[in-house]
């Protein structure tokens, strides 16, 4: 099979804290009348599987072919347990506050059950309107305080609120107690994981998870995003390591031979070339797999842009 760069179709999800800006961003055609929370750009899981939209695998299931392709997709890292693509990418657009939430971590999940996978997360702040977010507990919070805090609604004194401003980045490992607030537009990198426990909802009736969201919590300060190589990167994980990529415009190389991932954040796009049949052209707001069999590509700047670059690093 003659594999090139895959684009996909996004998946929307409608949210009531979401808004149409990645209509204006980006210049999406969204669904109608509706409030689009997340766009599920790279996705394998049951509830969201992403296909392909261009060349010749156009309709073809991200599922399908993590398992038909192996290392050619993936290279040197192995799937998740049930066979899927190992990692998720969102756009969120959030015009109101997010539930205040946790993911377990792979502790918290065994201990939950089948229903429960850990969640690792970090997020680039595309565009912030005087936006904030709720990350961690406030120092010295103790469980009994924070269990007694959620009972009273007033969870959020207990938890860390941090202004942000556009080109922020966070890292949020499972167990980090958080929420997006309003005014955000995030590119969100992640483990491939829905499981969600909402320990408040601000009073708008959704369902919340005390008794799983203490289960989950890490009661220690919110950790920070782990050295990288400098430069370029933002975070290094076991799941996936992030750069911001600053890009003249012009004519680039690109060695491959890793799995990799491009989310286009500004610019006026470009292409892609290399040993294959068709350029695989892009623009803001696309999201492109790069398969790890493909080697020596050319990306073609129109003018200046910027993207976030997301590898897959080997299993160990």
């Amino acid at each position: 099979m003659n594999l090139y760069p895959l684009k996909f179709d996004p998946i929307y999800k409608e949210k009531i804290w979401g808004g149409r800006n990645l209509e204006r961003l980006f210049g999406r055609r969204l669904p109608p009348d509706a409030p689009i929370g997340e766009s599920w750009d790279l996705a394998d899981l049951a509830e969201g599987v992403s296909v392909v939209r261009n060349g010749p695998l156009r309709g073809r299931t991200l599922t399908d072919l993590t398992e038909e392709l192996g290392p050619k997709l993936l290279g040197k890292t192995r799937p998740t347990k049930e066979g899927r693509f190992p990692l998720l990418l969102k756009l969120l657009d959030a015009n109101d506050i997010l539930s205040l939430q946790v993911h377990p971590d792979a502790q918290a999940a065994a201990a939950i059950g089948p229903e429960a996978a850990p969640k690792t997360e970090c997020w680039y702040m595309i565009e912030s309107r005087d936006g904030y977010i709720y990350k961690g507990v406030t120092a010295g919070t103790t469980p009994k305080q924070f269990r007694r805090a959620v009972e009273t609604n007033t969870a959020e004194a207990c938890t860390r609120r941090i202004g942000c401003k556009t080109g922020d980045f966070h890292y949020l490992p499972a167990g980090t107690v958080h929420a997006v607030g309003p005014g955000l537009v995030v590119a969100e990198v992640q483990t491939p994981s829905d499981t969600t426990y909402r320990v408040t909802d601000w009073g708008r009736g959704r369902e919340i998870h005390v008794e799983r969201s203490m289960q989950c919590i890490h009661f220690d300060p919110a950790d920070e995003p782990a050295p990288g190589a400098g430069g370029d990167c933002l975070l290094k994980t076991k799941f996936f390591e992030v750069f911001l990529r600053n890009a003249p415009a012009g004519v680039h190389g690109f060695p491959g031979g890793q799995c990799t991932a491009w989310m286009i954040l500004e610019g006026q796009g470009g292409a892609i070339t290399g040993e294959f049949d068709e350029a695989v052209d892009f623009v803001a707001g696309d999201t492109i797999l790069i398969p790890a069999a493909l080697r020596n590509l050319t990306v073609t700047t129109i003018g200046p842009g910027k993207c976030l670059e997301i590898f897959l690093p080997p299993s160990s």
